[in-house]
């Protein structure tokens, strides 16, 4: 059977980060005071070594394909060597394949590793609590320099990394008008810029049915410029762990419902409803996040949290994110949960 696949990816956003602290800032007189992550999380900015997080696969990856289109852009020469080779003549291009593997950087500091699973653990048992939802998690572990093994229990993996890329292979095709070709490789690796992920795929069969699958782990990035993004990736995620179920029921629904047949209609779709998702979620983590943060970390300052949101809503993805801080706000997380679950649409509606 063969399948079409649409990817869509649960991305927090991009992050950059330096600062130079002493060891001393290792020294901490509570276990559940976290007050010492502040500091830990800006501390350093590791481009490597990177070690392999799965196999690669061929699919379409937009910010690959962006990466490469950027990369011949860059090298004119290159360009002009080919057209000089398919005998000067007008040329044409194409993609014919991009194969591409999860690449992380493992965070090797063993204080900052302890303090950080803890908290997460910490964190992420509150909001479970708060919110009544099942713990969806087999294990929260900071990765190191072998790659994980795919468990066959069923729940999902958190994998705590210090940095995340992606490596990619991509073949174009380069051709004149007498279909004369050459065929051109590119290999790289490029950062994520993404302090969470969670992914799920919609299979769509020749037949036209299609099938929901999502990945058995989860990966949470322990730096960013500002703290509270990396603070709060553990909830957001969890948040869209135990949500999923529900987005994916209404964009079933509104594909059995609608005219689309394409991968583009289809993906369409989907993107429409994990904005939704993302909005709700950010909703929780505004209404719940700083007084649970707070708690461990007392003092955090309410400007790290405006500057949270403030650069998530520059992304496409946040388009609904202040509304739904407002919606969960107006009607409490509980009812916005239970909302969520009985008619997502209905969610949806108020943001609309």
């Amino acid at each position: 059977m063969h399948l079409k696949t649409i990817y869509y990816t649960l991305i927090i956003f991009p992050v950059l980060f330096v600062i130079c602290m002493t060891d001393a800032i290792f020294a901490s007189d509570s276990s559940k005071n976290y007050s010492i992550l502040i500091d830990l999380i800006k501390l350093e900015d590791k481009q490597g070594p990177f070690f392999a997080l799965n196999d690669f696969e061929k699919s379409f990856d937009q910010d690959l394909h962006k990466a490469s289109i950027e990369f011949f852009n860059q090298h004119p020469d290159l360009i002009k060597k080919i057209q000089t080779d398919l005998d000067g003549q007008p040329i044409q291009w194409r993609l014919k394949n991009i194969s591409h593997r999860l690449m992380y950087v493992p965070e090797t500091r063993k204080e900052f590793t302890d303090i950080f699973e803890r908290y997460c653990n910490d964190v992420v048992k509150d909001i479970l609590r708060l919110t009544e939802f099942k713990n969806p998690y087999i294990t929260i572990q900071t990765l190191g320099a072998s790659k994980p093994q795919n468990s066959a229990e069923k729940g999902i993996n958190a994998f705590i990394v210090h940095n995340l890329g992606k490596e990619y292979i991509a073949t174009y095709i380069f051709s004149n008008k007498n279909h004369k070709e050459i065929a051109i490789e590119l290999t790289g690796k490029i950062f994520l810029g993404e302090v969470g992920s969670y992914s799920s795929y919609i299979s769509l069969n020749e037949n036209g049915s299609f099938e929901f699958m999502r990945n058995h782990y989860t990966i949470w990035q322990n730096s960013a410029k500002n703290p509270y993004t990396a603070l709060i990736t553990p909830v957001e995620e969890t948040l869209h762990i135990v949500l999923r179920q529900y987005t994916e029921r209404l964009i079933q629904d509104r594909i059995k419902n609608s005219s689309a047949k394409t991968l583009k209609e289809v993906e369409a779709i989907v993107e429409d409803w994990i904005c939704v998702e993302e909005a709700i979620v950010g909703g929780l983590v505004y209404a719940l996040l700083p007084s649970t943060v707070e708690k461990y970390i007392p003092g955090l300052p309410d400007s790290l949290v405006e500057s949270d949101i403030k650069t998530k809503i520059e992304f496409k993805k946040y388009r609904h994110l202040k509304k739904g801080i407002k919606i969960v706000k107006q009607l409490g997380y509980k009812k916005s949960i239970k909302m969520y679950q009985d008619d997502p649409m209905a969610f949806r509606n108020l943001l609309m």
